[in-house]
């Protein structure tokens, strides 16, 4: 009962946007960002993750037992290191989607071996928890310079920390989704930044595609029995698999790129949250959508971009990339994002949050009064700009 009536309550406080609803600098009225961002940085020197965190998923997992303060939330997120030159998957656990507990075992995932298809960088995770089979599920984006653009590969545990690539009894990981391979497709190049549901028993997958005549990403569909045996969606009376949320027209602020989707269900609507970046992509930001059809057909919401970046010498200068939405107990809508101070490949990626119309913003906590002669903590320092070593990996 409790989540039919947060279904409801969710679905009106979704639909019901006022229409002209004016942008600030920063996002659309009733989107808050946490005032405390970014809520969390790389890791120490030398670890898998000392450059970049970024491209995460994150859930919220009710434990469906009698003490909700046992329920949590867990996030996957993407690492890189230039100490190691490492680009993993890591794990983390928080009670408010603010403070996080990195697990002590990361990365939870690694990039492949020598050789496979997955061998430069594996990064940004979708995860469900498949509670029919007692099974975590992950599909994951992967590179290596072998086999040109990026494709998706698939893992399975028992525990959300122990995973093992598809398939399991195999030496080389497989790959469970890749390009066309067709020149003129939208996906022919590359596929990646994958977002997958499992509803009324099918598997169905939202993700990014490169290729074509068209220069930047758009997002695609595909559908699925097992989750490993994919089909792209193509429109009726057609036999080639198009965007389903194409990039915007002449002008718009996602003419330049839709990439990144993060689905949530709420009854009979998907909401999509995905990143949308201008023609020349020196503005990118984080938008809606919404589909009545299983996700085959989107509706913009025409206060787009939701989120956007701020200004000159913030940590979140001008771009928003990579938006991962959920619903808590309560009902709130919370959703994380990556940014960083400048646009250059020598800023390290942090993570934010940003609260949703209907959700209370939760103010930063308060610096504790120290006793006399108690030293605090330092605060993680941060360069915002750091020189790369060359390192080669072992």
């Amino acid at each position: 009962m409790r989540k039919v009536f947060l279904s409801l309550v969710i679905t009106l406080l979704l639909l019901a946007i006022p229409v002209g609803y004016g942008l600030s600098n920063a996002q659309v009225a009733g989107w808050n960002k946490y005032e405390g961002n970014p809520i969390m940085f790389y890791g120490p020197p030398g670890s898998w993750d000392d450059f970049n965190v970024y491209a995460v998923d994150v859930m919220f997992f009710d434990k469906n037992n009698a003490d909700p303060a046992d329920d949590e939330y867990y996030m996957w997120y993407s690492g890189t290191s230039f100490t190691r030159n490492s680009k993993d998957i890591g794990f983390a656990t928080s009670k408010d989607g603010i403070n996080w507990s990195r697990y002590v075992g990361n990365p939870v995932i690694r990039n492949g071996d020598f050789g496979y298809w997955d061998y430069e960088r594996i990064n940004a995770p979708t995860v469900l928890y498949d509670r029919q089979e007692g099974v975590w599920k992950m599909w994951y984006a992967g590179y290596s310079s072998y086999f040109a653009g990026f494709g998706i590969g698939y893992a399975t545990s028992s525990n959300a920390i122990n995973w093992q690539k598809y398939p399991t009894n195999a030496v080389t990981p497989a790959l469970v989704f890749e390009a066309t391979g067709i020149a003129d497709d939208f996906d022919g190049y590359s596929v990646f930044s994958p977002e997958v549901l499992k509803i009324n028993g099918k598997y169905h997958m939202w993700y990014a595609g490169n290729g074509g005549r068209f220069a930047g990403n758009q997002i695609g569909y595909a559908y699925s029995d097992d989750g490993i045996h994919w089909t792209r969606y193509t429109k009726p009376g057609t036999d080639i698999a198009e965007p389903v949320l194409p990039v915007g027209g002449p002008g718009a602020w996602d003419e330049g790129e839709t990439v990144s989707p993060s689905v949530i269900q709420v009854g009979d609507t998907l909401f999509m949250y995905y990143q949308g970046s201008n023609i020349d992509q020196t503005l990118t930001g984080i938008g809606r959508a919404w589909s009545t059809d299983g996700g085959k057909t989107w509706t913009k919401d025409p206060n787009n971009p939701l989120l956007r970046g701020s200004g000159a010498g913030a940590w979140d200068f001008n771009r928003l990339y990579y938006p991962s939405a959920t619903v808590n107990n309560r009902g709130e809508l919370y959703l994380w994002f990556h940014a960083r101070s400048r646009n250059s490949d020598l800023t390290p990626f942090k993570l934010g949050l940003a609260f949703g119309e209907n959700a209370t913003p939760i103010p930063p906590t308060a610096t504790p009064t120290l006793a006399p002669g108690v030293t605090p903590s330092p605060t993680p320092s941060d360069p915002g700009f750091i020189m790369l070593p060359i390192i080669q990996r072992q």
